[in-house]
């Protein structure tokens, strides 16, 4: 196996750690609503000054009725939550998967955890002669991948790159075991750094942010036939917050 391949695999592992598989109950969108989206190659700027409007309620009877209500962000990202959930973990949903569409790694680095960000490019330039910009590259490389095979089961007639917009995200609060606790699934999430790091990743991240919040989420998106497609789904993730600021992990 090459170093390019490997270098994929520890990619994919990195994400699929910190975007762990999670337990809640699929949102219910047809796949083929309509939606207004916005194009891609968001700036920077406009990111960071992302905000959500008021909530609206379908009207009875037509497409989006039984999704429930929702908000939209100034990106025109349909957000589905509840009071359960903050606005700000929307938003940074919405950042951080927003730079894989647009393959912005500026913004992209932006938004990890420094300290996270600094010994993985250790790790990969070490084990793989690769660095965090080249796991960034193939991360978006994964999430593309995703979408061409959805589009290709559907029609293999045609080739698809796997452009993607994203479109709606829905977050909720992780359903537990009996006996489990939110702390518990924190920790698990962290368990692949405590060993590829050779310490406490988890413990580490909670002395040197204010919180650490955990979510689980949906994530659809339209592709190149112009529908929505599930591309993320019952996933979790964490997020350090640090003076206001919500980090992401891999």
């Amino acid at each position: 196996m090459n170093k390019r391949i490997f270098a994929a695999a520890a990619a994919a592992i990195c994400l699929l750690t910190c975007v762990a598989c999670g337990k809640g109950t699929e949102i219910s969108v047809n796949e083929n609503v309509s939606g207004n989206t916005t194009p891609s190659g968001t700036s920077d700027e406009k990111n960071a000054d992302l905000t959500i409007g008021d909530i609206v309620q379908p009207k009875e009877g037509s497409e989006e009725y039984n999704l429930g209500s929702y908000r939209i962000a100034s990106d025109e990202v349909k957000f589905y939550y509840d009071d359960t959930v903050s606005e700000d973990v929307m938003l940074a949903l919405d950042r951080y998967f927003t730079t894989f569409q647009n393959e912005d790694y500026s913004t992209y680095s932006s938004l990890i955890f420094p300290d996270y960000k600094e010994r993985y490019n250790t790790f990969l330039e070490k084990e793989y002669q690769y660095g965090f910009e080249d796991s960034f590259k193939l991360n978006c490389e994964n999430l593309r991948t995703i979408m061409k095979n959805t589009l290709s089961e559907e029609d293999d007639s045609k080739q698809y790159t796997g452009d993607f917009t994203i479109t709606r995200i829905k977050a909720e609060q992780p359903e537990l075991k009996e006996d489990e606790t939110l702390e518990d699934l924190k920790k698990k999430l962290f368990e692949y750094f405590d060993e590829v790091f050779e310490m406490d990743y988890y413990e580490y991240v909670k002395e040197n942010s204010d919180d650490i919040e955990y979510i689980s989420f949906y994530i659809y998106a339209r592709g190149e036939d112009g529908e929505e497609h599930r591309l993320l789904s019952g996933y979790d993730i964490a997020f350090a917050i640090k003076d206001g600021k919500y980090y992401a992990f891999g």
